[in-house]
């Protein structure tokens, strides 16, 4: 027995049939999950002002530190203060804030006054349309240890903050006592320097002036890739050392003026040159990641300076604070109070 055609007018009707009971059962579906993940309009703008003004919390430092703000060099300068003793200045770099010291503050406040600041162009800094050459941003770092009282100071800096504290020794070196770079670069500092800023794809990108835009909005996206590129140890940061580095990130203005940093480049290797023709004499730690610029860093210094020591960070990539606390933190204090 044969069975028999199929109509086209049949086969048409029954295709008909079939995508009406389809979406009938898909308009189904959608309304009962609709309905099972309802919330009132309320609560939602409840939530999301409830979640808003957690997130633009700034971070607390420890209970021996506060808050502060200082007019320099012509910008509001964010800062943080405590401890007790000769001052050190700490520096942040690209992707954090003040707050990427916030591990060492308590050890390091019982043997100095510390104080981490927020570079312009950074989390409760003014981020001024100029001025991000590294030897500007060092001049508003000095003027507020000026308005501090201090005539001389420690410092360290990490990666952008390696710059700055590096024109700031160049500039004002009589009044360094101690000088110590953490994992970066010197803007102009050969063969090293120009192997990496031709090399190194964020350096380029960060440059152009359309990348704050860019990235402004997607923050979080942004940095969480971007964090383990030049990482070594997974996860190093904690979630509220991450949350507040967004949140800094995140502040109006702010991608913009970190990657000013990045723009003013040329300019700093113009300024580097004229610094490097005299070297500087206070002692300088040189301190790397095993995995970034321990290989490099001591004999990069030495051509700027003339009496450095090194130490070199196992385990770690770029954000040595956060991958080796411990051996980064007894390097700086062996550094600095002289064992």
């Amino acid at each position: 027995m044969h069975n028999k055609p199929t109509k086209p007018a049949d086969l048409s009707a029954a295709l008909q049939i079939l995508f009406v009971i389809l979406l009938f059962v898909s308009l189904s579906f959608v309304s009962c999950n609709n309905d099972s993940q309802a919330t009132p309009k309320e609560d939602v703008k409840a939530q999301s002002k409830d979640t808003l003004a957690s997130a633009l919390q700034p971070a607390n430092p420890p209970a021996n530190f506060k808050h502060q703000t200082a007019k320099v060099n012509g910008i509001n300068l964010h800062y943080v203060i405590g401890g007790e003793g000769a001052p050190l200045v700490l520096i942040h770099g690209f992707g954090q804030n003040w707050y990427m010291w916030n591990r060492l503050l308590p050890e390091l406040s019982k043997h100095f006054t510390v104080i981490a600041p927020d570079l312009r162009g950074s989390g409760e800094s003014d981020k001024p349309a100029t001025g991000y050459d590294k030897k500007t941003m060092a001049a508003d770092i000095h003027e507020l240890v000026k308005q501090l009282g201090y005539d001389t100071i420690n410092l360290a800096g990490h990666d952008i903050g390696l710059m700055v504290a590096y024109a700031y020794a160049a500039q004002f070196g009589n009044e360094v006592k101690k000088l110590a770079l953490l994992d970066a670069l010197i803007p102009g500092v050969e063969p090293v320097w120009t192997k990496y800023y031709t090399t190194i794809w964020h350096f380029g990108f960060f440059a152009r002036p359309v990348a704050g835009n860019i990235v402004a909005g997607h923050e979080r996206e942004f940095l969480t890739d971007f964090w383990p590129q030049v990482g070594y140890v997974q996860n190093a940061f904690t979630k509220e050392e991450a949350d507040e580095f967004i949140r800094a990130f995140a502040v109006k203005g702010a991608t913009t003026g970190n990657f000013h940093w990045f723009g003013e480049f040329p300019q700093d290797v113009k300024d580097n040159h004229e610094f490097m023709k005299k070297k500087l004499s206070m002692p300088l730690l040189a301190m790397g990641g095993e995995k970034f610029s321990a290989p490099f860093l001591a004999t990069h210094s030495r051509l700027v300076a003339n009496n450095v020591s090194e130490v070199k960070i196992a385990g770690a990539g770029h954000w040595i604070v956060q991958e080796q606390t411990v051996q980064v933190q007894k390097g700086l204090l062996d550094f600095f109070t002289g064992k």
